[in-house]
């Protein structure tokens, strides 16, 4: 039980709505109406730590900054809009940021080791980063993972935390559809995301949102998820509550469009030796 933002494209664009969009994460982690349907006037907020993965790419070189705290993000109040390394100086890099306020779910560990973004090492040593909101089997993961998580990992971290290692074992360089699909059977509320893969040569994002229509229609509005295009290959993803609330949607951003429930965005951005890097962009259903 989280609430999220994510984004992916340039960071002279992207800088211009992050003011308003931490307003907003910061608002409606601290008061959630949605929250408060679904899961009763007890949780109103998401108390349980925040925490940012930021990539950038640039002409030949890529940063990530990371930074986690176990204190509320309303209390934090954390005023950087996007981290400035000092890549912006030489170009106008590809971003892809993660940005994740936690509410832990019932039964999950409320500690450091849990507060979002995780990281992972795939297959082939790339470096996965991923933020997840819903919940999903810890026990499955558990037993799918087997003895390569030990019983001490398995009680210190979240769901979550699994979920994320599971992918690292599923993926190389690069992350699709068909990886997402494979995840889908461990979801018992929501499998809503931002992900990023660093390799060698190229950085692959990825958001989008799943929950189970089996969901009572409160859940429905919780898990519900936006996303709004402000420039060329460079879009903003959020949670409901950021969006579907005035006092703490943006108003810089024209305008929302919902995310259809199993859809999923992909961007892969090819890093160059000489130039600027290569974007494409894809959109996918599972």
């Amino acid at each position: 039980m989280c609430r999220i933002i994510g984004s992916v494209g340039r960071y002279s664009i992207l800088k211009q709505y992050y003011s308003e969009l931490v307003k907003g994460l910061i608002g409606s982690s601290e008061y959630d109406p949605y929250a408060v349907k679904a899961f009763g006037p007890e949780e109103p907020s998401h108390r349980d730590g925040w925490g940012r993965a930021t990539v950038f790419a640039g002409i030949r070189k890529v940063a990530v900054y990371m930074y986690k705290s176990l204190s509320p993000i309303f209390v934090d109040k954390p005023r950087e809009d996007l981290p400035e390394p000092e890549l912006i100086k030489f170009s106008d890099p590809i971003v892809a940021d993660l940005l994740h306020a936690r509410a832990g779910s019932k039964g999950m560990p409320a500690n450091y080791f849990s507060v979002q973004p995780f990281e992972a090492q795939t297959r082939s040593g790339a470096r996965l980063l991923l933020m997840h909101n819903g919940s999903v089997s810890k026990r499955d993961l558990a037993r799918d993972l087997g003895s390569r998580v030990s019983e001490k990992v398995i009680e210190r971290y979240s769901d979550s935390y699994l979920l994320t290692l599971k992918l690292a074992e599923l993926i190389d360089d690069d992350i699709d559809a068909s990886v997402i699909k494979e995840l889908k059977k461990y979801v018992k509320t929501a499998l809503n995301v931002g992900i990023a893969v660093i390799a060698e040569d190229k950085v692959t994002a990825a958001f989008g949102s799943y929950y189970s229509e089996k969901l009572p229609k409160e859940y429905w509005d919780y898990y519900r998820m936006y996303v709004a295009k402000v420039g060329e290959y460079s879009f903003i993803y959020a949670s409901s509550t950021i969006v579907d609330f005035s006092e703490y949607k943006p108003k810089s951003v024209g305008s929302w469009e919902e995310i259809p429930n199993g859809t999923y965005y992909f961007v892969r951005i090819k890093l160059s030796r000489e130039g600027d890097a290569e974007v494409s962009f894809e959109k996918h259903s599972i």
